[in-house]
């Protein structure tokens, strides 16, 4: 596993990564550790794929292949949000079938991989002295997941 660099896991995290060299956004792999306390209370470490800074606004990318209800990474990255989702903005990035199912507690932002421009566009373009864009929630066909307002 890369700590520093431009060493990607998968074909989804190299897209993403490429995008922002392509367009000038400056970005760390793997270089945060977390500590996230699941639902049993068991401690688990999370090191978030991709990092990039505007200004104090802290974007943190993470690919997401799959999806499965109640599944670990979803759980994982909710119970993350709950924790620590005041010090930045968490985005998921997905297959358009995966992002379709996934619940909205399980991140801040969210885009298919056909979206990736525009997250990286959007990443590009916050401005660093202003708090960062609302993001609207997108339906979801994950069981008892609804729309945020």
């Amino acid at each position: 596993m890369a700590k520093r660099g431009h060493r990607s896991k998968t074909k989804l995290e190299a897209s993403i990564c490429e995008e922002m060299k392509r367009r000038g956004v400056a970005h760390e792999h793997r270089v945060l550790h977390y500590r996230v306390r699941m639902e049993t209370g068991k401690v688990t470490r999370y090191d978030p794929a991709i990092v990039a800074h505007r200004g104090p606004i802290l974007f943190l990318v993470e690919p997401c292949l799959s999806y499965t209800p109640g599944g670990g990474a979803v759980e994982r990255h909710t119970r993350f949000l709950d924790q620590h989702s005041a010090e930045l903005v968490f985005v998921l990035v997905a297959p358009k079938p995966v992002a379709e199912r996934l619940p909205p507690e399980s991140y801040d932002e969210l885009y298919t991989d056909a979206e990736v421009p525009v997250l990286v566009r959007r990443i590009r373009d916050q401005d660093p002295r202003k708090i960062a864009r609302p993001f609207q929630k997108r339906r979801t066909s994950a069981p008892g997941a609804t729309e945020s307002p």
